[in-house]
């Protein structure tokens, strides 16, 4: 393992690093599968944008990105993240991306997702955690469903994609649910 942070049975999440950005990452962003539901891959990325996007969070301080590997062969699998964080508030919003192909629907991103949840409401002491997603998106809905997230309301139209405008789902969890069903 390479500088794990948060360790996980299939997975540990550590901090993104600057070599991350130029490899797995890049292939992910411009791979319409991996980006179908998502608004990265709405221009086609270069290795220079990657890094105009990444090299702010990389810095922020309300902003917390780490690497998913998977832990049997080290191998960078996807991104997961807490953005905007607000200290005042105590809530950050949740954005996870599984661009290794082999790896969706094995329980690597509710895994990661749980990793994070442990971190944000454990260690940042977060009250609640929040995401957006692609109604469309069944997969992620149900995972972030088992994650303990609830949904809170829906996006009309909010998301152009693939030539149509998409609902999104805004769903979220607070520190007291997230108690009741932690485990990883």
């Amino acid at each position: 393992m390479k500088n794990p942070y948060i360790l996980g049975n299939k997975t540990y999440l550590r901090a993104l690093e600057k070599s991350d950005l130029t490899g797995n990452l890049y292939q992910w962003a411009n791979d319409l599968n991996v980006t179908y539901y998502m608004f990265m891959g709405t221009y086609p990325n270069t290795i220079e944008r990657i890094w105009e996007e990444y090299e702010p969070l990389l810095k922020s301080k309300n902003d917390v990105v780490m690497a998913v590997i998977d832990r049997h062969n080290d191998t960078h699998i996807g991104n997961v993240g807490l953005y905007s964080i607000n200290w005042i508030s105590r809530s950050a919003e949740f954005r996870i991306v599984i661009g290794e192909k082999r790896y969706w629907s094995k329980g690597y991103g509710t895994e990661a997702t749980r990793l994070t949840l442990i971190y944000g409401f454990d260690k940042l002491n977060l009250n609640k955690i929040w995401l957006g997603v692609n109604e469309q998106n069944l997969g992620a809905v149900r995972a972030y469903e088992k994650s303990g997230f609830s949904h809170e309301g829906v996006l009309r139209q909010e998301i152009y994609r693939n030539g149509w405008y998409y609902n999104a789902l805004r769903m979220s969890i607070l520190k007291e649910e997230y108690a009741c069903t932690r485990s990883v």
